[in-house]
């Protein structure tokens, strides 16, 4: 989530969700526009921020509420950092399921309202498929809960998964159950290394088709390799699971370069925190985040001169520019073929005057912008939370 500071003033952190909720109403009722902050990660991502009057932290309520390790389900408040929970479920051979970027800094209450997710959604898919209830405050200063501790109760999900992704425009979460997976036996990465892109999507392709289901598969272009010390396209596969089935992939994955143990964790943490890095040395960098068909990545990837990661086995692909003047080209190929486009991350300048959304489906996200409108009127009809930040539109 942003952090800003208005008119110097200080961010308020209550320490418990019941005097967070009691802040959003103090400020609602003097019609205060609000920014909810974290750390600072998410304040190029989505839409442009807007002049607040009031600034509402989630940095106090950082506590674990409830931890059931053998029903593999944790509950923690919002601030939490995202690192600090993945090293107590660490301890227990347990982790959440999630690799976002900016990984160090992030707050699990930023991680799920930006529905970030990094190479592992391959497997376990996004915040979507790992949250399980949470509990928002509304400003009206009421606490609202949906969802429960156990993994297969879905009631009263749908109004916490309209809050996953909508950048607190609705209401400000301020803790969140968690489906707990266990930490693989084992884990290992098989890099392959093509001169053209054909053969690394024919690769992709194959392994596709196999019965092999790695953790993760991105594929990296020359550019975004050659910042990593590699050169061509690079076909990254991960896998877990004990020795005999990393033996096994290792038989059905020849020929190519294996990562293990310290050299495999940092080759993962450059792909992970690709963005935060590319946007410190491009201070005016774009990144887009397109979603297209398995079966289109290399025509959107031939579209693309410049540093792009594909999760090339979910379909979603990050495209980094330094400048605007390449991206009309991709959005004009996106509408064309039914891609979706997103802009992620873009200065402030070109997120206030600049389209941000292309939905793939016009129709489905303009019935869900709807629904969100609804929404926001019933939470938020004075329009006070985090204003513009759902990518302009809300």
């Amino acid at each position: 989530m942003l952090h800003i500071q208005i008119k110097d003033m200080p961010a308020r952190a209550p320490k418990s969700a019941d005097e967070l909720a009691q802040c959003l109403k103090d400020a609602a009722l003097q019609s205060q526009k609000i920014a909810i902050v974290g750390t600072n990660s998410k304040r190029l991502m989505a839409g442009p921020v807007s002049p607040d009057d009031a600034v509402i932290s989630t940095a106090g309520i950082r506590s674990v509420l409830q931890y059931e390790r053998d029903d593999l389900t944790i509950s923690v408040g919002a601030g939490m950092l995202l690192k600090d929970l993945q090293a107590l479920l660490r301890d227990h051979r347990q982790m959440i399921a999630l690799d976002p970027p900016f990984s160090t800094q992030a707050t699990i209450g930023g991680v799920i309202a930006s529905n970030s997710s990094g190479p592992m959604r391959r497997a376990y898919g996004t915040a979507r498929d790992l949250v399980i209830g949470m509990t928002f405050a509304t400003v009206e200063g009421k606490l609202v809960k949906t969802g429960g501790m156990v993994v297969k109760n879905v009631a009263g999900l749908d109004m916490g998964k309209l809050m996953i992704g909508s950048f607190g425009t609705l209401a400000v979460i301020t803790s969140v159950n968690l489906r707990v997976h266990s930490l693989p036996q084992q884990t290992r990465t098989f890099l392959f290394t093509f001169a053209d892109l054909e053969s690394a999507i024919e690769k992709r392709n194959e392994i596709l088709k196999s019965v092999l289901q790695p953790m993760a598969i991105d594929l990296i272009t020359p550019a975004a390799a050659a910042r990593l010390g590699a050169r061509g396209y690079v076909l990254a596969v991960r896998a877990g699971g004990s020795r005999a089935v990393l033996n096994r992939y290792a038989s059905a994955l020849p020929n190519c370069e294996q990562l293990v143990d310290r050299e495999e964790t940092d080759f993962w943490h450059s792909i992970r925190e690709f963005t935060p890095e590319f946007l410190n040395r491009q201070r005016g960098g774009i990144v887009l985040r397109i979603s297209a068909k398995l079966s289109e990545l290399g025509r959107l990837l031939r579209l693309v001169s410049g540093p792009s990661i594909a999760r090339a086995g979910s379909g979603v692909t990050y495209v980094y520019m330094s400048s605007w003047q390449g991206v009309p080209a991709i959005w004009n190929a996106a509408r064309e073929r039914g891609w979706g486009a997103v802009v992620e991350f873009a200065p402030d300048e070109l997120r206030t005057s600049k389209e941000l959304w292309l939905e793939a489906s016009p129709d489905r996200w303009t019935g869900t912008f709807a629904i969100m409108r609804k929404v926001k009127q019933m939470f938020d009809p004075q329009n006070l939370l985090n204003r513009s930040r759902l990518y302009g539109r809300i």
